[in-house]
């Protein structure tokens, strides 16, 4: 007994693991979006607007892309030197949100009273003379959870197969 393949066969075999295995992936990311998001809303819970813009996309065969658009992620994730100030309305808008200064309609730094950008500058400058911690919380997130990233994937295939 003889099996011939031709090359369209073949193509048209190789398209479709290629497919299935974007869609495992894809499959898989979901997965960590939603353990990144649930551990950024046990560590950072003030307006979890970080939490909620984590996104992931398939940028090409075999590759995924996950982030978010937010700036201060980098700082989250990666810390902060001594030395370097936060940006002011950002603690001028934390602090109002804590009930550290006067809540305004705009908590813009500059739109302060005296008394409340003297609150806000001691903050930041507590801030800047220790830094932040990173918290490498993707790192850590993918670690811990790559045995059932991997289980996922296997899953998902021979559900496919």
């Amino acid at each position: 007994m003889k099996y011939s393949v031709d090359k369209k066969t073949l193509e048209a075999v190789v398209n479709k693991i290629v497919g299935d295995c974007n869609k495992a992936l894809l499959y898989c990311w979901e997965y960590l979006q939603w353990k990144l998001q649930e551990e950024i809303m046990i560590d950072s819970y003030d307006t979890w607007n970080l939490a909620r813009s984590i996104t992931y996309e398939l940028v090409d065969d075999w590759k995924v892309e996950v982030g978010t658009n937010l700036i201060y992620w980098l700082v989250r994730e990666y810390g902060r030197k001594p030395w370097k100030f936060p940006p002011m309305n950002a603690i001028a808008s934390w602090s109002a949100r804590k009930g550290i200064i006067d809540w305004w309609v705009n908590t813009w730094y500059d739109n302060l009273d005296s008394e409340d950008k003297w609150k806000v500058f001691l903050i930041a400058r507590s801030i800047a003379v220790k830094g932040i911690e990173w918290k490498h919380t993707f790192e850590k997130v993918i670690n811990r959870e790559r045995v059932n990233v991997i289980r996922i994937f296997k899953d998902y295939m021979l559900w496919r197969w």
